[in-house]
């Protein structure tokens, strides 16, 4: 697991929405993780976290579309 992969996805969810629709209907970390899995990817959803949180560092805008809308919709409880 690591930052890297993390981050791989990260950027790979931001430019294809395709890749964002494989999680429609994920339910709950678990599920997300093992989608990510799935796809080649390894992380923990602290990684993950991290990295988001890193990546978003000094934005003051958030758009109503794109990768972080969509991470901020899924159910991480």
């Amino acid at each position: 697991m690591s930052i890297e992969s993390a981050s791989r996805f990260l950027e790979a969810a931001a430019s294809d929405e395709g890749l964002r629709r494989k999680f429609e209907g994920v339910e709950g970390p678990d599920d997300f993780l093992k989608m990510t899995e799935q796809l080649g990817y390894s992380f923990t959803t602290d990684e993950l976290m991290a990295i988001a949180h890193e990546q978003s560092q000094g934005v003051e805008v958030r758009r109503s579309t794109g990768v972080w809308k969509w991470l901020r919709g899924i159910n991480w409880v």
